[in-house]
């Protein structure tokens, strides 16, 4: 029988599919442990069949369901349980850890998967973080708002892709928001914890540094949409910084990683400046996983370095892959954002797109009859365009070039959009 490999849920960004891919090509079987079989994603159901990956169903909640779940599956031929999901990369190191596998220290990923946890690591280390404060109901966080100064930025703890995050400039604001993160018992399934953090608005620009075993490997560009929501819009790799701003940004990342713990395996660190002069950085977050967005993409066609085949060879133990011979000097990806609400009723310009200078990868998340409603997250993005270029802003040319061949046919429904 062959090793087999159990990967815990699935997001709707390819990390997934790649990782399946990587232990594939190694010769390895890869199961997907999914709550909710039926509620996948038809795309990532055609994915995975042509790679050979199976979907079972588990309880994904519980580090016991896994366990046992992945020793029935593959009994003594169990090489690796991990996930590239954020939302469960802590019930998977839990669950290696219980099977002595091979995996991140199940503490330092909880203390990730938190941004209270961030935050309160972080407060050791000298600024690293924003001026900030964890409040439990409105008025704490009205009166956070009033201490930091307005404008400030409420988020819930717990969550991934921007949801529920706000910038707010006013006390109105404020209470709604964090009324409604406060009034909300559940996201995608994933239970919510009842804290807000208010933070301070930071007006810098802001990047991401991929990182491995707590050493940043490059620096990833992004920009975002319109405020007062922080949707991601685009993506660039490597960043264009001149050395000096480089160091400093990856030394604010590999200094949050030691705070937080996190010394094993792949992790994605948002640094953002306060000011546009970019002169004092503060730490964002510590993701305990690649990048989402296609950013391992991106970092593999600009350097060579798979990130994601790297983790997966941490995870059964194998000599990290030899990179490859990078695809272009620079990598960038452009998302196509949708309307607040509508249902899809036509996709054109796909082939003009993928025509594209520069292009590999055009992506659809929707199909024809989709019914939306924003949520003012990173979850309003019906279509994604991957390009390469002498640079890092020529390939966000090229992306974008292609993106503005994708044209999207919309029909009004009833109702307001979710988002607040």
């Amino acid at each position: 029988m062959r090793k087999t490999v159990c990967l815990v849920e699935s997001p709707r960004t390819g990390a997934g599919q790649d990782a399946a891919r990587s232990l594939a090509n190694w010769g390895y079987r890869t199961v997907i442990l999914v709550d909710r079989p039926e509620k996948l994603d038809q795309f990532l159901l055609d994915d995975y069949r042509d790679i050979g990956t199976s979907i079972v169903g588990c309880d994904t909640s519980s580090a016991s369901a896994i366990v046992e779940a992945a020793r029935g599956i593959a009994g003594d031929d169990l090489a690796g349980v991990t996930s590239v999901y954020e939302y469960f990369v802590a019930v998977a190191a839990e669950a290696a850890a219980v099977l002595n596998l091979p995996g991140p220290a199940p503490e330092a990923v909880h203390r990730c998967r938190s941004k209270a946890g961030i935050r309160s690591a972080c407060d050791s280390a000298p600024g690293l973080n924003p001026r900030y404060e964890l409040v439990h109901d409105v008025a704490g966080a009205l009166s956070a708002a009033e201490k930091t100064g307005y404008p400030v930025v409420v988020k819930p703890v717990g969550l991934t892709g921007s949801v529920f995050v706000r910038r707010c400039d006013d006390a109105s604001e404020v209470a709604r928001v964090s009324d409604h993160i406060l009034g909300t018992r559940s996201y995608l399934g994933v239970e919510m914890d009842p804290t807000v953090v208010v933070e301070e608005y930071l007006a810098g620009p802001e990047y991401s540094v991929e990182a491995f075993d707590g050493r940043g490997l490059g620096i990833t560009a992004k920009t975002s949409g319109p405020l007062p929501y922080f949707v991601e819009l685009a993506h660039r790799f490597p960043a264009t910084v001149e050395p000096g701003l480089a160091a400093l940004i990856v030394e604010t990342a590999e200094r949050g990683l030691r705070a937080v713990g996190l010394d094993w395996g792949p992790a994605h660190v948002e640094v953002k400046f306060a000011d546009r002069e970019q002169r004092i950085p503060r730490l964002i977050e510590v993701n305990p996983r690649v990048g989402g967005d296609r950013v391992p993409e991106l970092v593999r066609l600009a350097t060579g370095i798979d990130l994601t085949a790297r983790h997966m060879a941490a995870v059964v133990g194998r000599p990290w892959p030899e990179s490859s011979a990078a695809a272009a000097p620079a990598a960038a990806i452009r998302f196509v954002a949708m309307p607040d609400t509508g249902e899809l009723a036509s996709i054109d310009g796909v082939e003009d797109a993928r025509r594209g200078a520069g292009v590999t990868e055009v992506h659809i998340k929707n199909r024809i009859g989709d019914v939306y409603r924003s949520h003012g997250s990173n979850r309003d993005r019906i279509a994604h365009v991957v390009a390469t270029g002498p640079n890092a802003d020529d390939a966000l040319k090229n992306a974008t070039s292609a993106a503005d061949e994708l044209r999207f046919g919309w029909k009004p429904i009833e109702g307001d959009a979710e988002y607040v």
